[in-house]
């Protein structure tokens, strides 16, 4: 079985002897405000980020109910 060591990302080498390719990520730094989201894509491509992760979430879908009875310790 033969494997290519380098792929392309929309024309950029990505792989064995290639530069980084960067994935800035944003998580919920926006605020869930569009203009703040747009301003921080546009200075993580102005450092050189080649792509970036976009990830939503509210904090009460990473935490437990502590308060919740059902819960087993």
């Amino acid at each position: 079985m033969h494997f290519n060591k380098t792929f392309s990302i929309e024309g950029v080498a990505v792989g064995e002897g290639c530069k980084p390719y960067i994935i800035a990520e944003m998580s919920a730094n926006h605020g869930n405000d569009i203009n703040t989201a747009i301003e921080i894509i546009k200075v993580a491509k102005s450092v050189g980020a080649n792509a970036i992760k976009i990830q939503t979430y509210t904090a009460d879908t990473l935490t437990l109910n502590c308060k919740e009875k059902s819960l087993k310790h």
